[in-house]
């Protein structure tokens, strides 16, 4: 009973530390905004130090289906987004696929105004069978051969799902032969679960999945003369009574720069940045960019009440990233 209870009343979403390198899981209109081709993988293991971590993995891929039209003003981009979310023991498992289209139109020369809709299916069952249940202890020891007298006419459910998103994205690229001077901007909001699918293994239709809307805005801002750019970003989710703010900034420091027209030489930076969830989290997160490919370690240092059982130890997670940037002059 406490257990079902828990997951009605308090049910949510997948989420990451590293917030902007999962687009499609932000906002469907971050497809096609600021690349002409992207694949992103997220893992995340949470709370190891309590026994059975939490375990997501997300994948996803985007890309413009009229790059060659792009300068009529209207972008067009498709999307795949899926994920496999692993939650203790017994183990809560969630899966969930979706088709991805996002329409950007340009309102001005470095800025454009994205829609876009996400539908997808989902699927979550529960392995009860791995559970320990108080039957099964003859009061001195746990005996898994015991009868657990626990029965579910229902450990398995599917359901279609929708959602929709408006992204605003600036990009205005300047620079010399030896040096990019980038500066960034993208800021949405989505609605996600729009159909409100069901929820409950018990009942159909009796516990309905709360809508989820995801605010964010992220930026990037080279400081002129330096190799250094800041990355300032703040995204706030909310799903039912569940709400997550998660604010900071990352330092880039750019090591190499690549060359204009030979392309022997690739772009090289590091980048670390120190982020908090609001009441759980303090976050600091490090990303390697050579190139087209990016990598990232984040580390969750739990700051709630629960950090007495985890001693701090919240979150591990890691991104890989290949993407495809539009191929455009340099403006000074």
């Amino acid at each position: 009973m406490l257990f079902f209870g828990f997951g009605k009343t308090t049910g949510q979403d997948i989420h990451f530390s590293f917030a902007e390198q999962t687009p499609l899981l932000l906002n469907p209109a971050m497809a096609g905004a600021n690349h002409e081709m992207e694949g992103i993988v997220n893992y995340r293991n949470q709370w190891s130090s309590l026994g059975d971590p939490y375990k997501t993995t997300s994948a996803s891929f985007h890309s413009r289906i009229n790059s060659v039209k792009r300068r009529s003003g209207n972008i067009l981009a498709l999307g795949i987004r899926l994920h496999n979310d692993r939650a203790g023991s017994p183990g809560m498992v969630s899966n969930a696929a979706s088709l991805v289209i996002a329409d950007h139109v340009k309102t001005g020369q470095f800025s454009k105004i994205g829609v876009g809709m996400d539908l997808g299916v989902g699927q979550r069952y529960i392995k009860s069978a791995d559970g320990r249940w108080a039957s099964q202890y003859d009061g001195t020891n746990y005996n898994p051969g015991s009868a657990s007298g626990e029965t579910l006419e229902n450990t398995n459910f599917r359901y279609f799902d929708a959602g929709i998103g408006i992204l605003y994205s600036y990009e205005h690229r300047t620079g010399t032969l030896a040096k990019t001077m980038d500066r960034m901007l993208n800021a949405g909001i989505s609605a996600y679960h729009v159909n409100r699918p069901n929820n409950s293994f018990i009942i159909e239709n009796a516990d309905r999945l709360p809508l989820r809307y995801t605010f964010f805005a992220h930026a990037e801002m080279a400081l002129s003369g330096t190799d250094i750019a800041v990355l300032p970003g703040i995204t706030v989710h909310q799903q039912g009574n569940f709400s997550e703010y998660l604010i900071g900034s990352s330092v880039k420091y750019t090591l190499m720069d690549k060359t204009r027209y030979t392309g022997f030489q690739k772009p090289l930076s590091l980048t670390a940045g120190l982020f908090g969830r609001l009441k759980d989290a303090a976050i600091v997160k490090f990303v390697m960019d050579w190139d087209q490919y990016s990598f990232g370690y984040a580390f969750d240092f739990n700051t709630s009440k629960l950090n007495r059982f985890t001693n701090g130890n919240g979150a591990h997670e890691i991104f890989l990233r290949f993407s495809v940037s539009e191929i455009r002059p340099l403006r000074r």
